[in-house]
């Protein structure tokens, strides 16, 4: 059954996660502002939408900081408290901490590395990144998903690398392996037993369901591919999948 899930999991990926600007920039590997303004906007995707948080990290860089060249040198020219007292200005996001974790951040990236975000990972694997963005502060989550992405718009190579194990992959490889969402470490972990070869391939398709269908109030089972695998599908009232 595993192998199925798979299966249907990658032959679905093309409706998983559009890096836009990111994906395609007229010069490769990414020039310093678009490798800032990529990770600023991975830093807000968190439990919020990712539309609204991409909206945001864009407003902050265009319209409020008036598109500078240098982001995290830009956000950290003012004090730590001075930052923090512009949350209701800025609305980036719903959480005070997401908020105040911005400039946080960036004065780490201005002192460790100058300011410039691919000094993170340009030349670096997959694990020495990822261990870079924890000591930076970024989290779990968003660590995980940043490596995805980086690897997904070809600034980093690696043969494998983990789920981002949101609320979304959470809830669908819980429902559908055990009957009901899981923690992150869990999906993590599930996922890698899943498809040990590169976990992460799983990553946008989970996303896309977990959005779409397995939502956390009225899942709609019946519209979803994964259903006649899904521990969660089959204890609900019997329907044609």
């Amino acid at each position: 059954m595993n192998a199925e899930i798979v299966a249907l999991l990658l032959a679905n990926r093309g409706q998983g996660t559009d890096w836009g600007e990111f994906a395609s920039p007229a010069h490769k590997p990414w020039p310093r502002k678009l490798a800032n303004k990529f990770l600023l906007y991975c830093l807000l995707d968190y439990q919020i939408s990712s539309a609204t948080a991409w909206k945001n990290g864009y407003r902050l860089i265009e319209e409020i900081l008036g598109d500078p060249e240098d982001i995290w040198k830009a956000i950290t020219s003012v004090s730590e408290s001075e930052w923090a007292s512009r949350r209701e200005e800025y609305r980036l996001h719903r959480f005070p901490a997401a908020h105040a974790r911005l400039w946080k951040i960036g004065e780490r990236l201005c002192e460790r590395y100058d300011g410039d975000a691919r000094r993170i990972w340009v030349n670096h694997d997959s694990q020495a990144v990822l261990e870079s963005l924890w000591n930076l502060g970024a989290g779990d989550q968003i660590s995980r998903m940043i490596v995805g992405a980086l690897r997904d718009c070809g600034e980093i190579r690696a043969e494998t690398s983990d789920v981002k194990g949101d609320v979304y992959v959470r809830r669908v490889l819980g429902r559908v392996l055990t009957g009901e969402i899981v923690d992150g470490e869990t999906a993590v972990e599930s996922a890698r037993k899943l498809y040990p070869a590169d976990p992460w391939q799983l990553d946008a398709q989970l996303w896309h369901i977990g959005n779409s269908y397995c939502t956390s109030g009225r899942p709609k089972c019946s519209d979803c591919y994964l259903a006649p695998h899904c521990l969660y599908a089959s204890l609900q009232p019997k329907r044609d999948y």
